[in-house]
C-alpha cells in the first residue's frame, strides 16, 4: 500500500512532464524549468523506495516458499498478481518443480493429480484446493510438495 501510493507519485510526475512536453513540443524550453529536476530527482528516489519494498516483498514469498527462488523477479509477480486464477501458474510449474509439467485441476479448481512433460500422470493421495489458501499461491504449493 506505502508502495503503491508512491509509485502513483511518481507516475502523477511524470504524466504531467509528458503533458507539458507535448503542449510545448521544446525539448530545450521544458528541460529549463528549474523545479523539473527537483521532481525527477524526487520520483527517482521514490522509485527506488518502491523498487527496494517490492523486493523486500518478494523475498518474503521466497522465504515462505522456497522454490520461488528458482523464479525471476517478472515471473513471481505475475504468479502473485494472478491468485484468483490457480490455473495461472501452469506455465511456471516446470521451473518450480522439476518433474512436473501441469497440474490436473477439476472445474472445481481441486487438484487431482500432476503431470510430467512425458504425459505421465501422478494422482495426489490427498487432493487440494487452491481457494482453501486463501489468495497465498505459496501456501497450496507447498500442498503440492
Amino acid at each position: 500500500p506505502v508502495e503503491g501510493r508512491k509509485f502513483k507519485t511518481v507516475d502523477t510526475t511524470w504524466r504531467k512532464t509528458m503533458e507539458k512536453l507535448d503542449t510545448i513540443a521544446e525539448v530545450m524550453i521544458v528541460g529549463a524549468d528549474e523545479e523539473l529536476l527537483g521532481s525527477l530527482t524526487k520520483a527517482n528516489a521514490l522509485l527506488d523506495e518502491v523498487n527496494k519494498g517490492l523486493s523486500d516483498y518478494l523475498e518474503t514469498k521466497r522465504l515462505a516458499f522456497p522454490r520461488f527462488y528458482f523464479l525471476s523477479n517478472d515471473e513471481l509477480l505475475e504468479i502473485l498478481s494472478e491468485t484468483k486464477d490457480p490455473l495461472r501458474v501452469q506455465p511456471f510449474l516446470k521451473k518450480v518443480f522439476e518433474a512436473i509439467n501441469q497440474l490436473e485441476f477439476q472445474p472445481d479448481l481441486e487438484v487431482t493429480a500432476m503431470l510430467s512433460e512425458e504425459g505421465e500422470k501422478i494422482a495426489f493421495k490427498t487432493t487440494f484446493n487452491p481457494k482453501s489458501a486463501g489468495g497465498n499461491v505459496e501456501r497450496w504449493l507447498i500442498e503440492c510438495e
